[in-house]
C-alpha cells in the first residue's frame, strides 16, 4: 500500500512472479506524467513477507484510525517507486498487524470477539480494512454503462472486485446479498455491508490522471441513484464487502447461489454491529486504536 492515493497509481501493474515475490511494472502513459528515468523501465520484484527485523516501525492514517502500524520496506523499494511517481513515497507493509496492539488485552479482547464471529477471517483484514472480498455483479456493471454517452463503457477495474457474478440476475439485486454458497466448494461468503465509491471511479486507468469528458464524472453520476446506505448517504454504493467461512480455490465459471437475503439495505453503523445470524461486537471495544471492519446494523437483516 503507498502512503496517498494519487490517480498515477493505475499506472503500477503487479502480477505474482513466484510463490513468494510478485513483481510490480510502471505503464508510462501518453503523454507521460513525470520526465523519464530508468526505474520506469525496470520491473521490481518485492517478497510477499518481507524480513522486519531490520524495518523501521511506522503509524499510518487508515479512514478513522489515525495510528494504523506498518512497517517501512528498504530504501531501493522505495527509491524505484519514488522515480517512477516523480516524488517522494514509501511502500508499507503490514506484517502481522491489524490495527491493535498485541501487548492490550483489552484490544486482543476485541479481536478474540471478531475471530469468533468470522472465523479465520482477522488474520486476512488489514490494509483492506473492511473486509476480505469484495463482490459485485455483471447486472449491475451493466446497468451503469447507459450513464456514459455514445455507447462508451463504465470499465470493471475501477471497482476492483475480488468475484464478479455473472447470470439472469437483476442489476443491483445484490444489495439484499446476505449470504452466498459456493457449490463446488461447499463454501459460504457472508456479506457483511455495502462498499460506498469515491472519486478513484473517475480516474482513466491508462493515462494515470482523472478522466475527463462523461466518464470523468462516474461518481456524480451514481450519486443520482445508488445513495442506497443511510449510514453513507453521501456516497453510491456498488458491491457488497464479505468473509468467507472457510479457505478454498474459487474458479472462473464456478456455480454460487444466494443463500440467504436481506429485507432491506444494510446500514454502515460506526458501532460496529454485525449482521444476520453473526452476533454484535462488545461495543467496550469500539475505542481502539486500530481498525474497524465494516460491518452492518443488526436489525436491518434477516436473521
Amino acid at each position: 500500500m503507498f502512503v496517498g492515493t494519487q490517480p498515477e497509481m493505475a499506472l503500477f501493474h503487479c502480477k505474482l512472479s513466484s510463490p513468494t515475490t510478485f513483481s510490480v511494472e510502471y505503464h508510462t502513459p501518453v503523454p507521460p506524467i513525470t520526465p523519464p528515468t530508468p526505474s520506469q523501465k525496470t520491473i521490481l520484484e518485492i517478497p510477499l513477507e518481507p524480513d522486519t527485523t531490520t524495518l523501521k516501525k511506522i503509524n499510518l492514517a487508515m479512514h478513522t484510525t489515525p495510528t494504523y502500524p506498518a512497517y517501512i520496506m528498504p530504501d531501493n523499494i522505495n527509491a524505484w517507486f519514488s522515480e517512477c511517481f516523480g516524488y517522494a513515497c514509501i511502500l508499507a507493509y503490514t506484517g502481522d498487524a491489524l490495527g491493535i496492539k498485541t501487548q492490550d488485552e483489552r484490544e486482543q479482547a476485541w479481536c478474540r470477539t471478531l475471530t469468533s464471529i468470522l472465523p479465520n477471517q482477522t488474520d486476512n483484514i488489514s490494509f483492506s480494512d473492511g473486509a476480505a472480498l469484495l463482490v459485485t455483479s455483471a447486472a449491475s456493471l451493466e446497468d451503469l454503462h447507459r450513464l456514459l454517452p455514445d455507447g462508451e463503457k463504465v470499465v470493471l477495474e475501477k471497482f476492483r472486485p475480488n468475484i464478479v457474478v455473472d447470470g439472469d440476475g437483476r442489476a443491483w439485486d445484490e444489495d439484499f446479498w446476505a449470504e452466498l454458497k459456493l457449490l463446488r466448494l461447499g463454501g459460504e461468503i457472508v456479506l457483511t455491508s455495502n462498499c460506498a465509491r469515491c472519486t478513484s471511479i473517475n480516474v482513466d486507468l491508462e493515462k494515470g490522471r482523472m478522466g475527463v469528458g462523461e466518464s470523468g464524472k462516474l461518481l456524480k453520476k451514481m450519486m443520482r441513484e445508488r445513495r442506497v446506505d443511510r449510514g453513507s448517504r453521501w456516497t453510491p454504493i456498488f458491491g457488497r464487502y464479505g468473509f468467507p467461512t472457510k479457505g478454498g480455490e474459487i474458479k472462473v465459471h464456478d456455480e454460487v447461489v444466494v443463500s440467504r437475503r436481506n429485507e432491506e439495505h444494510t446500514v454502515w453503523s460506526k458501532l460496529g454491529l454485525v449482521c444476520g445470524r453473526l452476533r454484535c461486537v462488545m461495543t467496550d471495544y469500539l475505542e481502539l486504536d486500530g481498525i474497524i471492519p465494516r460491518l452492518a446494523e443488526v436489525e436491518h437483516v434477516m436473521a
